[in-house]
């Protein structure tokens, strides 16, 4: 669909996945929450939030997202959106919103961040460890298939918070 950038808080911890495939992933949920003003009340009133499928598969980004960020933290993701519809299990309508990460920022509104110097002995996102070693830069996004992404949220699904779970909703 295009390039989008959101800001939220994570419902858990990041985690290492592996497709189908044999494609190392790093995946995480960011809930987006939205304010609206009222013009009858002519106040400020919070929205549902929407809730991002985010995955990654850039070696370095994995790697420091996985070693940083935890449940809770306040992110910006910025990265290739995508969303499709589903239906709950009660045959309600719903949206998947999912984005491939290019990069996710930790915020500093709320918490101190700590940036480490980068390790210059390093080329780019390159994981190599000696010269006959492969370099693995991973995937840019602009030029992947999102098969292995949708097949690993249709297999992880992820529950909405708050949502009563006799209701069956989840995404």
């Amino acid at each position: 669909m295009g390039k989008k950038t959101v800001q939220g808080n994570l419902t858990g911890d990041p985690r290492h996945v592996r497709s189908k495939s044999g494609q190392e992933l790093v995946v995480m949920t960011v809930a987006e929450n939205g304010r609206r003003f009222n013009e009858e009340s002519r106040e400020w009133e919070d929205t549902d939030p929407t809730f991002y499928d985010v995955a990654m598969d850039r070696s370095q980004l994995r790697e420091n997202v996985l070693s940083s960020l935890h449940k809770g933290d306040r992110v910006t993701v910025t990265g290739n959106y995508q969303v499709g519809a589903y239906s709950t299990s009660t045959g309600e309508p719903g949206l998947n919103h999912r984005i491939w990460a290019e990069d996710v920022a930790a915020s500093m509104q709320y918490n101190p961040v700590t940036v480490l110097p980068r390790d210059h002995n390093r080329k780019g996102a390159s994981l190599t460890q000696s010269p006959g070693q492969a370099v693995d830069q991973g995937l840019q996004p602009e030029k992947m298939t999102p098969e292995s992404f949708t097949s690993w949220a249709a297999q992880n699904p992820v529950t909405v918070p708050g949502a009563q779970q006799g209701a069956g909703v989840s995404r």
